[in-house]
């Protein structure tokens, strides 16, 4: 979902502990980059959450870059490929027609 000035993000049904060979998922890392080339984190590094919901604000006309990964007792996986969003508010409702 997306505004003009903020991208709210859900990732659904990540990774399985079929995909993780049997090992519990600790934590995710969400990453964003902000149209600079580079990916910071959004949040999931320093705690520990299995969560991926974030909202972030964003400048109109932007296209930004997400990326997430999980950690389980192995360590982290690798990156997920990268989600663009465009940030853009919904079109205005146009007004009612009338005859003429």
């Amino acid at each position: 979902m997306t505004t003009d000035t903020q991208i709210y993000l859900q990732y659904n049904a990540l990774v399985t502990d079929v995909e993780t060979g049997g090992s519990t998922i600790l934590s995710y890392n969400l990453q964003m980059d902000d149209g600079a080339g580079l990916f910071h984190d959004v949040y999931g590094v320093e705690t520990n959450t299995l969560s991926l919901q974030a909202s972030v604000n964003v400048t109109k006309g932007v296209k930004y870059a997400f990326r997430y990964r999980a950690k389980n007792v192995y360590g982290w996986s690798g990156f997920s490929p990268v989600t663009y969003i465009l940030a853009a508010a919904s079109p205005s409702k146009p007004p009612r027609p009338h005859f003429i």
